[in-house]
């Protein structure tokens, strides 16, 4: 695992503490943020390298 510090500029620090109200914490809320975005990323970086022949695979993208 690597540690990373994140500094949140204060005009964005309620409104993200408001967003992750119902989080357990504001590091589990932004934790699940990041890794969202990771996949997405992965998933776009994917879809642009070549389309993929899955026939008979039983899968689609």
């Amino acid at each position: 695992m690597t540690a990373i510090t994140l500094r949140i500029p204060d005009a964005m620090d309620k409104p993200l503490r408001d967003a992750a109200a119902d989080a357990p914490s504001l590091n589990d809320y932004i934790l699940r943020a990041v890794r969202r975005q990771m996949t997405l990323d992965a998933a776009r970086k994917l879809a642009s390298i070549a389309p993929l022949d899955l026939a008979g695979e039983g899968d689609a993208l």
